[in-house]
Parts: C-alpha cells; structure tokens; sequence
C-alpha cells in the first residue's frame, strides 16, 4: 500500500513538471512578440533539453527553437530535429503547428542545400493550408518561399504564380514590410518570364515603398535589384542604388552589378577585380552569368587565352547546372506531388460521398421502418376499437334483452360506446373527405400516411372484403399501396391515376408491380 501511494506521488510530481515545462514554452511563445526573440532564445536556452519526457513538451520546444534560430539568421546544420515535432503534429493532428513545422523545417533544407527537401515541405504545408484559409501569414510565408525556391531553379513561371499569391496575401496582411517585398519579387518573376510592361509598374511601386517600409540593414537585396534593373537604360542611377547595397554589406550581386558599370565605362581591370570577387557565390546560375561576362571583358582587353579558359571553367558550370536541375527535376516534382494530392483529395471526396450516401440510405430505411411501424401501431388500434365496440354492443344487447335498461353498467356501457365511436369516426370522418376530394379532382401530395389509414377504415365501410383482401392476401402492403390499390379498384385511368398519386406513368407501373409481385409472394409461402 505504502509502495503504491509513493508511485502515485512521482507520477504526480512528474505530471506537474512536465505541466510547467509546457506553461513556460507558452509563456516564451507570448515572449517572442512582445520582448524579441533575443529574450524568447535566452528563455530557451535555460531548459535542458534531455529534461523534457513528454512529447507534446518535447514537439512544442523543437518548434520554437527552431522558428527563434531562424528569425535570429543563426547557422543551423541540420532540419532533423523539427521532425520530432512533425510526427506529433500529424498523429495528434495539431495542423496549426504542423504547417509551421513544414515551414521552418524548409527554410533550413534550402539553406543547407537541400532543394528537393525544401519543396517537399512546402508543398506539404501548401496542401494543409487548403483546409485553413483564415491563416494568412502562414499562406503568404508559403507562397514566398515557394516563388523563391523556384525562382532560383530557374522556373520562372512558377515562380510568378507564387509570387501573385504572396502578393495577394501580402494585402490581405495589410503590411508594408511584406508588401514592399512582394512587389519586388514580382518585378524580378515579371522580368523573368518577359513581362517587361508589369515589371515596370511593380517595379515603381516598390520603390515608392522601400524607404518607409523597410529597415536599413534589409534593404541590400533592394538596392541591388533596382541597381541591376537600371543597368541597361540609366549607368549612373544603377550606380546609385548599388553603392548603398555595398555601404550595407555589398554580396555577389552588388559586385557583378557594379564590375558591369566599370566594364560599360572601359574600366577593365576594377571590372575584373569585382567579378573575381562575386565568384565566391555558391549560385551556378549567377557564377555562370558572372563568367560569360568577364570573358567578353578578357576578351575586349586581347586577353585572349584567359578569356578561353573562362569559357571552358564557364562550360563546366553550365554543366553542373543541367546535371543539377535533371537530379532535382523542381518542376516535374511539383507536378507529381499535386497529382498525388488531387488524386488524395479525390479518394477522400468519394469516400465522403459513399458515407453521406450510406447516411442517406440508413436515415431513409430508418424512417420508412418507423412509418411503418406507426402504421401497423394504429391499424391494430382501429381493429382493437371495432373488436372493443363489438364486446360492448353484444353485452348492451344481452342486457337491454334482460330488460336491464337502466342500471348504470348500461349507462358505462352506453358512454364507453360513444367514446370508442367519436375517436373512430373522426377518422372515418377523414377518410370520408378525403375520398370525396380525390372524387373532386385533388390529389394526395400533401397527405400524411395516417390519411392514407384514414381513407382505407372509410373504405372498409364501403367494400370490407376488398379491404380484408388487400390486407390478408398480400406480403404487408403499406398504406400508400392499399389505398393505390382501392382506387384503382374504384375504375380510375391510368392518367387519374397519375394524377391522385402525383406520379409519372412508369411509378404507376412499378407501383402495380410491387403489389402483383407482394402477392405472388403472399401466395409462394
């Protein structure tokens, strides 16, 4: 007993712990927004992680860590982390965390170099997100990294159709900061398909914005895209914006931008300094743009034997690229991925439909079956009515032949009697306006199934045996199929028939079916 009441207290203190770790990851969540995420990695970095047992913890911590490392631009070697907190996510069917997940998990692939992977976490977060469009952040984070990614495959039409979504999402965001950068990469996908015309106008737009949207340290990949856009038509304003990306921290794209102007301006030797610098870049695309230009400068200075082993180390890399962009296949691997999740979403709509219908059809029998069983609750009411009437007039007559009119078993007798009649001649008071109507021209749309009953006790008034038959020779018509039955028997056509049904010819002919065939049946037990 002692043993069991201190396994109980660990289990306990052990629940608790685990409860406060998931309280302070909540907190360092709301931290994050509210103090930087400086403050959220310190909060961090104060949990042990091997502390964590539980898996919700564990996720929720690999989560946050991963999203903070990110927003601070650290180095992070490996995204097999985040997959603890994807496994969660998909079994317990949090889809919220679980696009995040996909989210940062891509960004790291795409940093290490890891395309394929990259894109496959996107599509995956995409294909969630169908079913959250109130998530616009998440959706325009998406549509980014998507047109950037194949952007930089070189598939410039799918870039652009990302790039409208991250633009469109960017508004609904209402931010400058993410418009800002939308129109930019629009003028760049724009450009790259040769839609000269609306490159233009997103370009003037951006460039309305990135003063007051944008914060100084950001605005490098700014200044050079206008720089590299105005190279052609404007040299000196060119020069402008990429002399303020190269006082923020000049990259690959600054120098091949401005070795081109000092090319333009027949300084050859600066020219070839800034290239021999922007070729540290890991872009095959953009050191092979890099190496096509210096060989026309190599070329233009009677260089001639170092402009040809440009060429060749510029072949090289053209090379890579096509072995590059077969492994990778970025397009082709979008394209089986949305086959797979159409072909997914279709299963599941089929199933959906084959489960609505099975619904449907229970729903359906269950509803017939309870009719049914209301009717045969009130035909045996109305026989048990008539046998009752039967005993009560068989024994007022035994005692009115007794000369006993005046006792009070007569007068119970005589009230139970007008009971019993004025319940069953309320319904016979029915039946009997109801087959006038039908007699009148009316038909039976609005009738309930007890009217039907109703019509059938009048009718039994009428012709008994016709009635006794239909229900005693034939397999448990329903009420519906007697009174068809009744009034076909009365010498309607077929057209009337039609008509007091209010059903086409062929339901009149698979009504009558279905009663031959219940008799025949009937008649085989």
């Amino acid at each position: 007993m002692r043993n069991t009441f201190i396994a109980f207290l660990l289990i306990l203190m052990a629940g608790c712990k685990q409860n406060g770790i998931m309280k302070q990851l909540v907190s360092i969540d709301s931290t994050a927004s509210k103090e930087g995420d400086l403050k959220a990695l310190s909060l961090l970095e104060e949990i042990v992680p091997i502390t964590i047992d539980d898996e919700e913890s564990r996720a929720y911590y690999l989560l946050l860590k991963a999203r903070t490392e990110i927003r601070l631009q650290k180095n992070i070697s490996s995204a097999e982390q985040l997959d603890i907190s994807i496994l969660f996510y998909k079994r317990t069917k949090d889809y919220g965390k679980l696009i995040r997940a996909y989210i940062y998990k891509a960004y790291i692939m795409d940093k290490t170099g890891d395309i394929r992977g990259a894109l496959r976490c996107l599509k995956e977060a995409e294909f969630l997100l169908e079913n959250y469009p109130e998530e616009i952040i998440l959706a325009n984070n998406i549509y980014t990294q998507l047109a950037y990614i194949n952007s930089k495959s070189k598939e410039p039409q799918l870039a652009l159709r990302y790039g409208k979504k991250a633009l469109k999402t960017a508004y609904q965001l209402g931010s400058k900061y993410d418009i800002t950068y939308a129109l930019m990469n629009m003028h760049l996908y724009c450009k790259h398909v040769g839609q000269v015309d609306s490159a233009i106008f997103y370009y003037k737009k951006c460039e309305n914005l990135i003063e007051e949207s944008i914060p100084l340290s950001e605005r490098r990949p700014f200044y050079n895209n206008m720089g590299l856009t105005l190279l052609e038509n404007d040299v000196e304003a060119a020069e402008k914006y990429l002399q303020k990306a190269f006082a923020i921290s000049p990259n690959a794209y600054t120098y091949n931008g401005l070795a081109n102007i000092y090319f333009k301006r027949g300084e050859m030797v600066k020219a070839q300094e800034l290239w021999q610098k922007a070729l540290q870049t890991d872009n095959l695309y953009l050191k092979a743009e890099i190496l096509q230009a210096q060989s026309e400068c190599q070329q233009a200075m009677g260089d001639y034997q170092s402009a040809c082993a440009t060429i060749l180390r510029m072949a090289e890399v053209k090379d890579s690229i096509l072995q590059k962009q077969h492994e990778e296949d970025i397009r082709g691997m979008q394209q089986r991925f949305d086959q797979e999740r159409a072909a997914l979403r279709e299963h599941n709509w089929l199933m959906m439909a084959i489960w609505t219908v099975c619904a449907l059809l229970f729903l359906a029998v269950a509803g017939c079956l309870y009719l049914y069983r209301r009717y045969l609750v009130g035909n045996r009411q109305l026989r048990a009515i008539s046998r009752q009437l039967d005993r009560y007039r068989s024994r007022l007559k035994v005692l009115q032949d007794e000369g006993k009119t005046d006792t009070r078993e007569v007068e119970r007798l005589t009230q139970k009697i007008a009971e019993l009649q004025k319940r069953q001649n309320a319904q016979l008071e029915n039946g009997r306006r109801l087959m006038e109507e039908i007699e009148a021209g009316g038909n039976t749309v609005r009738w309930h199934r007890n009217d039907f009953a109703d019509c059938i006790e009048y009718y039994r008034t009428v012709d008994p045996s016709f009635v006794a038959h239909m229900e005693t020779d034939f397999d448990h018509l329903s009420a519906k199929y007697i009174f068809f039955s009744i009034i076909e028997n009365q010498g309607y056509d077929m057209e009337q028939l039609q008509r007091i049904m209010a059903v086409s010819q062929s339901t009149v002919r698979s009504i009558r079916s279905r009663i031959n065939n219940s008799l025949i049946h009937e008649n085989n037990r």
